[in-house]
């Protein structure tokens, strides 16, 4: 038994301006055949039907996140769309070459981002894609309108879905589903949308009415005052060195001593800084053991780095962090005795288990892995009966862990924990 708490570069920068609800798609080639496409239409491409469009979005990990955003698009230069979520909300309207957009909190989150813009354009989205970066789309044959999903590009590992067609698309930071196809105007737009944030999380969009936009009022999209670039948040995506190269804090990650699993070996991470450079998101992508991954990615929130200035404004700033992972550097080469590590519990809370589970004195031993903050990060199963995993499991995450000090510092540690009937 285990319990654990907790895909690309650029090769240039890219930025993501407010005219990107309107952006062509244009994208490298990926994936199982090396086709980079989607059903999806571009609703914003020029020519495009005026449009009138609400979406909500909610997070499975969050049951109280709820989003709205509405969208009315007469051409690629007028338009407007407003964003309603608890952290950020944004009015933003374009005509001509006048930007109107009004924003309560200073960041725009990933996920939202993408949403916003994959349900009108997968343009963003496909643009992300690297070469080997996964993606199952009807285009390249893993994706089929009855709904089947082929994982393995021999097509020997699939699914089936109850939408129909469901294309995935697996881009660093614009990992997104589209989901349950159907017409308008002839063409073809998903009515959901899975955003993912990792394996445990993701936001799910849900376009609850689009229709043809007619007679649209002038003063919807009247900008009596344009809004100064400063003052405006855009989204630039840049290549990874540009981007250490503003770093101010960036020591070095302390990885924990994972259990099981590779030791080494590589892990990425794509990482959003927002406009005074404070690291807002931090995603997991790739890591050859992703147990260590909740670990580093709290040590790369606290990174600091100079503002990213782009055009003469100050921009927010994505890129992916490449490391090499080494789950041994740390902390004391063998595991610690159970009279070492109680030495670090401040509670050590015995286990409650039930009268008749396991005569008195019967011992049974965990494996646990804290890293240099005193966080659990994984529990193991050691030996004894398998039926007094639960209660001592429950009872050891009730514990408050301290760092092992080594040479003055605190680094993280394994440790073998032994638990007794009485």
């Amino acid at each position: 038994m285990t319990a654990s708490f907790g895909k690309r570069l650029l090769l240039f920068a890219v930025i993501l301006p407010i005219s990107l609800l309107s952006q062509s798609v244009q994208a490298p080639s990926a994936g199982h055949n090396g086709i980079s496409s989607v059903v999806q239409a571009n609703l914003t491409a020029p020519g495009g039907i005026p449009f009138h469009l609400k979406a909500t979005i909610t997070e499975k990990g969050d049951p109280d996140f709820r989003a709205k955003i509405e969208i009315f698009w007469a051409a690629p230069d007028k338009w407007r769309r407003i964003i309603q979520s608890p952290e950020f909300l944004q009015k933003l309207i374009v005509t001509g070459d006048k930007i109107f957009e009004e924003d309560a909190g200073d960041y725009f989150p990933v996920g939202l981002q993408t949403l916003a813009t994959a349900m009108v354009n997968p343009g963003s989205v496909l643009d992300a894609l690297r070469p080997g970066d996964s993606q199952m789309t009807k285009a390249n044959g893993a994706s089929k309108e009855s709904g089947e999903v082929c994982y393995a590009a021999n097509h020997t590992m699939c699914v089936q879905t109850r939408h129909g067609l469901m294309e995935i698309v697996l881009a660093p930071g614009r990992s997104v589903d589209f989901i349950d196809y159907q017409d308008f105007k002839g063409r073809r737009v998903a009515r959901l949308l899975i955003y993912h944030i990792d394996h445990g999380d993701s936001l799910k969009a849900e376009v609850t009415e689009l229709k043809e936009l007619t007679d649209p009022a002038p003063k919807l999209f009247a900008v009596a005052q344009p809004t100064a670039r400063e003052r405006q948040i855009r989204t630039v995506v840049l290549p990874e060195a540009e981007l250490r190269g503003v770093a101010l804090e960036a020591p070095e990650i302390i990885w924990p001593q994972v259990l099981d699993g590779a030791t080494n070996g590589p892990a990425s991470y794509y990482v959003s800084v927002d406009r005074s450079g404070r690291v807002r998101e931090t995603l997991p992508l790739n890591s050859a053991n992703e147990r260590a991954n909740d670990s580093a990615r709290r040590q790369i929130m606290k990174w600091k780095f100079k503002p990213v200035i782009k055009d003469g404004a100050p921009v927010q700033a994505e890129s992916i962090l490449s490391f090499e992972l080494n789950t041994r550097a740390w902390g004391p080469p063998s595991p610690l005795t159970d009279a070492e590590v109680r030495k670090l519990v401040s509670n050590p809370v015995e286990p409650v288990i039930p009268a008749g589970t396991a005569p008195a004195g019967t011992t049974y031993t965990l494996r646990a892995a804290i890293d240099h903050e005193g966080n659990l990060i994984e529990v193991i199963a050691g030996g004894g009966p398998p039926r007094l995993f639960g209660p001592c499991y429950d009872a050891i995450k009730k514990w408050h862990f301290n760092p092992f000090m080594q040479d003055g510092l605190p680094r993280p540690y394994r440790a073998e924990i032994i638990f007794q009937v009485r």
